[in-house]
This record gives C-alpha cells, structure tokens and sequence, in this order.
C-alpha cells in the first residue's frame, strides 16, 4: 500500500508548489523543502520526514477552518492525523503534531523570541494559544522529543529564503518508501493473526489523538437524523428515550476518522492479513451507551452474504477504555477455518455450541486496535459502568471481489433502514444478516 501514500504526498506537493506560503515570501512546498533540506543533515529520518511534512496539515482537508489569511486552523494537528492515516509512525506524527507548541514554548520562555517572528507567524501565534502557561511549559520540557522539537522550530523559522535552492521532493521518495514499510505488521504479528484469528496492537497514537477521535466520535453522536445520509440506530433502554447503539455509513462526512478508515495505514494493515489488496466493506461506530445491552455470540461470516463474499476482516478501534464491566469484546481465541458454526434462526452462534466454546475477554485501552477475521466467534456483555465503551468497526473486504461498500448500505436502507426513514406501522423484525446478534430495536 506504500504507493498509494507516496501518490497522496505527490499530489499534495503539486499542490503546494502553487501554493502561498501563509504571507510568506515563499511557496508552500518551497517552505517544507528548504526545512527538510536543513533537518536533513541529521541521521535522524524521522525528524527529517517532520520537517517535509510538519505542514501538510495546511493541504490535506480543504474544507477545514482558516485562520483568515494565514492557514489552517489546528493545521498541526489535522497533518498528524493524516499522516497517521497514510502509515507514519507515531514519532513522525508527534514531532509534526508539536511544532506549533514549540513556537508557543519558544515565546514564552524566551524575551526575544516573539520579536523575530514573521508578521505572519505573530499573526497565526494569537490563534493557536498565545505563549504557553507556566503548567504547559513543564510538560513540554517533559516530551521525549522536546530538543528535537526546538530544532524543528529553528528550521521552520529558517526556511522561507526565496532564493535558496533545495533538493526537490523526489530526493526524499526513498526515506518515505523505507519509513513506510518500517511500519508495516512483522512476521510475528502476522503469525498471531494466523493462529489466534485476531491481532491487538496498542501504542498507536498519542494520547492528543485519541482525545480527538473521542472529539470526532462526540460530534458523530450528535448528528441529526437526517434521511439518505449517515444513519443511526438505537436499542431500548430503562430511560424515557431511546440509548444510541450504533452509526454507520458515515465515513464519507467525516475526514479525520473517515481518512483513517479508508487510508493506507489501515487498508495495508489488513492487506498483508489477506495477503492481497483489501477495500472497505463497510463501517460503523458502536456507542455502548451506560445500560447499553450486549451482542449475543456469533461470527460476522454468516452476516456477510449479499454479495457472494466468503471473507472479511474487521479492525476495531477502542475510543474508550473496555473492559469486563462496560462489555469489552470476548473472542474465542484460534485458528478457525473458513466455516461457519452451527447457528439459530437468526444467525447467532447456536446456544448449546455458544456454551461450549471457551470464551475470552478482550479487554483494550483507548487508542488500542484489534483485527479479527469473519470466522471467530465473538460477543460482548452489556454496559454495566457509568460511561460509554465507544469503539470504531471497519469491515473489509478482498479488493478482486469487488467493491460494494455503496451499494451495501443502499441495501441496507432499503431492507432495515435508520429510524428516520422506516414507514410507520411496518414491520422491521425480519432484518435478516443485517441485524445479527446486536440489540438494535
């Protein structure tokens, strides 16, 4: 999948190379040159990969918020998170992610620092937080990477001569093919996946990130009910209202989880599970409100019919912490077979086999991801806490066997639709594989 993340740097490069610079004398893609090209006298590829890329959060979502003139708002943020979704590794991503609060830190501690800003920079300083607290300072000088970060700085600052000369972006193709297969699963997590039938990775993202996913989870929650668009399903609860169980089909209004879902990081992931190119099948956002009842035991397989497939893979990504009480997933642990268990009328795992598995939780923390296959067997108990388990499944499929995530979702808004759009007085019991094992009403 390397290629198709060096394809959406070529493009965004083009694009800067049109583009002004946020009052600058300089271009966009002469600013991240001409940094990369300082940092680059360092054996550090990571830190040189920052400096390229530390401001490709101005390109990556056009329709982000604009600090007037002079930018992206939250710029630093929007290019980690986008680069996390093309598959570079976490330190990147932090490095890219902080060079914002080391101008902050710089102004703060250093009486003269402010006075060599740009006009443009001082400019773009009151929308991004002003000089760091006392409190900030402290735990900015406590970052790993905080003398790194102050470099990156420095080049920053430095790379707007619109008369130096720099190697262009092809020089650097071959550190970002290398880094990027760095990061790519090891044989032994592919042998995990091969005998366990799931994989857990932990230490994905920065705990900045993961308070954003929970951002972006928050405002998905919060959409409105809006016919043809993302949709929305509930369970029955003890309270007057109904509890939101579920989002789906929303990956195409929402760029930041959307990116993730549908990038190269994630795809790659389960391409190299597959051992062939995957797309995205389908997706959906369990909210797993307080009191939120659990999903009986059953495998997706039987789930996954409509469109002739024999087999997926689901990435699941925890927003919240699970556990035991707040109804963690519980998996039975093995190498399954392309088969399908016995199972009741609606397609759950049959109860006298359900007991008899060996059944294991699965606990995670936020951030945490767990990849499975389409074959074992799964569940999870209600929530019992006083907060939500929040968590992210992105389904996939064998790229040769088609891609029908659209025409999924068509189907499914015709035969159980979204609240919103189901005729009152009808029927919806019989939902057949697209309601298995879940407490949607």
């Amino acid at each position: 999948m390397k290629h198709i993340a060096i394809d959406a740097l070529k493009e965004l490069f083009a694009r800067a190379t049109a583009a002004e610079y946020v009052g600058e004398a300089v271009s966009q893609s002469e600013h991240a040159l001409q940094a990369a090209a300082l940092a680059n006298t360092s054996d550090d590829v990571e830190l040189t990969l920052a400096a390229l890329l530390h401001d490709v959060g101005h390109l990556c979502f056009p329709s982000a918020i604009q600090m007037d003139d002079v930018g992206t708002l939250n710029h630093e943020s929007l290019g980690a998170d986008y680069l996390t979704s093309l598959g570079f590794s976490r330190r990147v991503t932090t490095l890219v992610a902080g060079h914002v609060d080391a101008k902050r830190y710089l102004v703060a501690t250093r009486r003269l620092y402010r006075e060599k800003l740009s006009a443009a920079s001082r400019k773009t300083l009151a929308y991004q937080g002003g000089p760091m607290t006392s409190a900030e300072v402290t735990a900015f000088e406590a970052m790993p990477d905080f003398a790194e970060l102050l470099k990156l700085r420095a080049w920053d600052e430095a790379a707007k001569d619109s008369n130096k000369i720099v190697p262009g972006f092809e020089y650097y193709l071959g550190m970002v093919e290398e880094h990027l297969n760095s990061q790519r699963l090891s044989t032994a997590q592919l042998g995990h996946f091969s005998a366990e039938g799931y994989l857990h990775l932990t230490d994905n993202f920065t705990m900045s990130q993961i308070s954003r996913f929970k951002e972006h989870v928050g405002i998905l929650g919060r959409l409105p009910e809006t016919p043809g668009k993302w949709m929305k399903y509930f369970e029955e609860s003890d309270q007057k209202e109904p509890l939101l169980c579920r989002i789906e089909n929303f990956s195409q209004y929402e760029d930041v989880l959307g990116g993730l879902i549908g990038g190269p990081k994630f795809i790659g992931w389960i391409s190299q599970l597959m051992n062939e190119r995957a797309c995205l099948f389908k997706e959906k956002i369990n909210f797993k409100l307080p009191g939120g009842a659990g999903f009986l035991p059953h495998q997706d397989a039987p789930a996954f019919t409509t469109f002739g497939h024999d087999f997926h893979i689901t990435l699941m990504l925890s927003f919240d912490d699970s556990t035991v009480q707040n109804g963690c997933l519980e998996v039975v642990p093995g190498s399954w077979p392309n088969e399908n268990l016995p199972f009741n009328p609606d397609l759950t795992i049959a109860d006298d086999v359900a007991k008899s598995l060996a059944w294991q939780p699965l606990s995670t923390k936020a951030g945490d991801i767990v990849m499975f296959g389409s074959y074992l067997p799964h569940r999870s108990g209600p929530n019992s806490a006083a907060d939500p388990r929040r968590a992210l499944y992105a389904t996939y499929n064998r790229a040769a066997d088609g891609n029908v995530r659209d025409q999924y979702f068509a189907e499914k808004r015709r035969v159980f639709p979204p609240d919103v759009e189901r005729i009152l007085g009808k029927d919806y019991g019989d939902s057949g594989v697209f309601n298995v094992g879940n407490p949607v009403r």
